[in-house]
C-alpha cells in the first residue's frame, strides 16, 4: 500500500491548505537533522543505546513528512495522490470485479428530452421539449447490475475511442458494492 501522507502530516483529507502547511512545520522542527545535531553538540557526554536507530528513524520521518509537503502543498499533485489514494483503497478492500479496456463496454442509447425554451401556455409545454440522444457505456456485473460510464460519443466507437476515458476510472456497479477498474484503450495510450 503506498504512504498516506495525511497520516504523516497528522492532517484530515480534507484539510486546507493552511493545515496542512502548519502541520508540516510543526512536525519538520521535531525532526530536522540539523536541529537534533545541536542537541548532541549541546551534550556531547550524552551516549544513550539505539542513538544510531534514533537518529535512523528521525532521518527517515524527516524525508517522509518532506515528501508528504511536497505532493499535498500543490493543488495538482494533490489531486493526483487522493486519486492514486482512492485506487489503493479499492484494490486493498478486493471489492474489484474486474479490470477492462474501456473497449470491453458496449454502447447503450439513453434518451432524455431537453427544453429548448419557454413556453407560452401548458398547450405548448410538450412541443417545446427536444430528444436528445446520449451513448453511454455498459459492462455486466455479476450480481445482474451495471457498470454505466456516461458518454456523449459516436454508438460505433467505444469510450476509449472516443476520449471519454483518457486515464483509469473506478465505476461503480448500480445495484452492488462492487467496482470496475476501466483501462483507457492500449491505443490512446500510445
Amino acid at each position: 500500500m503506498m504512504p498516506d501522507f495525511y497520516e504523516v502530516l497528522k492532517v484530515s483529507e480534507t484539510a486546507n491548505f493552511e493545515e496542512i502547511k502548519g502541520s508540516y512545520k510543526q512536525l519538520i522542527l521535531q525532526c530536522h537533522p540539523d536541529k537534533l545535531q545541536q542537541h548532541d553538540v549541546a551534550d556531547p557526554n550524552r551516549r544513550i543505546v539505539g542513538e544510531g536507530e534514533r537518529r535512523s528513524q528521525n532521518l527517515s520521518d524527516f524525508n517522509a513528512i518532506n515528501e508528504a509537503w511536497n505532493t499535498l502543498k500543490d493543488p495538482i499533485k494533490r489531486k493526483h495522490y487522493d486519486a492514486e489514494l482512492l485506487q489503493a483503497r479499492f484494490q486493498a478492500h478486493n471489492n474489484i470485479y474486474a479490470h477492462i479496456t474501456a473497449s470491453d463496454m458496449r454502447s447503450i442509447q439513453v434518451e432524455g428530452s431537453e427544453d429548448r425554451g419557454e413556453a407560452d401556455g401548458d398547450a405548448d409545454a410538450d412541443a417545446d421539449k427536444e430528444t436528445a440522444t446520449v451513448w453511454s457505456y455498459a459492462y455486466d456485473c455479476r450480481c445482474g447490475g451495471q457498470y454505466l460510464l456516461d458518454g456523449a460519443g459516436d454508438p460505433d466507437e467505444s469510450p476509449g475511442q472516443s476520449g471519454l476515458v483518457a486515464s483509469d476510472a473506478i465505476v461503480e456497479c448500480s445495484e452492488c458494492s462492487l467496482v470496475i477498474i476501466v483501462k483507457q484503450s492500449p491505443t490512446m495510450s500510445e
